[in-house]
């Protein structure tokens, strides 16, 4: 599905792109892949709890990909496929959008001692936030058996960057990660957020030349997201969603039941 027709301006400050003033539709999800990367991080003055939420963001992503792309072609029907198709390839947008955020310039032997790192301070915040013991004595098997790994890794750094480990990483562990209620934080952001897009690696409000490029050749056809929505409200008589906390911040993306 195309995107609506809308009024289009030309703007000379934003690289002679034409910016359409029409809110992007809800399965306008895909982006141009020069659009995906963002600024990266100053390895030489970012705060180290910065590089390790990057880290971290950067790996649920991983995971999330690799789950859609790996499960996705199991499926034996079509739609199936294709719905878990789509959504992979928007992962692989998030992957490519928070890897980014990685300083380059940072050598091999670095990025595996920050990764390390990284591994000790989730599973130790794990460890010290969980109430059940025997899931708490399996964080902190894990925790050692990175404790090692990290051990290693500064191992390889002084010996192959001729570098102290400990010129990088954080002087004192962070606070532990915790696990907080976020649904309104999420619902909030919906509700503010929503019609921004990016352009190069900053954010507009506008759906752009190079975005609507995209979206042309991606949705050609109608996309497996809202095939899949026609489908359930065809038998069902209304979309497949739980709304706990109310309806959709933003109107025009709530349940729509078949008329």
């Amino acid at each position: 599905m195309r995107s609506r027709p809308s009024e289009c301006i030309t703007s000379s400050n934003r690289s002679r792109i034409r910016a359409c003033r029409t809110p992007p539709l809800v399965h306008l999800q895909h982006r141009d892949p020069t659009d995906n990367v963002r600024e990266p991080y100053d390895k030489a003055s970012t705060a180290p709890l910065s590089k390790l939420h990057a880290l971290t963001i950067m790996a649920a992503e991983q995971q999330t990909m690799n789950f859609y792309m790996n499960v996705g072609p199991m499926y034996m029907e079509p739609i199936a496929r294709q719905l878990y198709q789509e959504i992979g390839l928007v992962e692989e947008e998030h992957v490519t959008h928070y890897e980014s955020l990685v300083d380059p310039g940072e050598s091999w032997w670095e990025r595996l001692v920050n990764h390390e790192y990284n591994e000790c301070y989730l599973y130790y915040s794990f460890m010290q936030t969980e109430t059940d013991p025997r899931v708490k004595g399996i964080w902190e098997l894990h925790l050692n058996m990175e404790l090692e790994h990290l051990r290693l890794a500064c191992d390889l750094m002084r010996r192959h960057d001729d570098r102290d480990p400990e010129s990088v990483l954080a002087p004192a562990l962070p606070e532990p990660v915790t696990f907080e209620p976020n649904k309104q934080l999420v619902r909030e952001l919906l509700g503010t957020q929503i019609d921004w897009a990016t352009l190069g690696t900053g954010y507009v409000q506008d759906m752009h030349e190079r975005f609507e490029r995209m979206q042309d050749k991606i949705n050609a056809e109608r996309p497996p997201q809202e095939r899949v929505i026609d489908e359930h409200r065809d038998k069902f008589g209304d979309e497949y969603r739980l709304a706990t906390d109310g309806p959709h911040p933003v109107e025009r993306l709530r349940d729509k039941p078949r008329t």
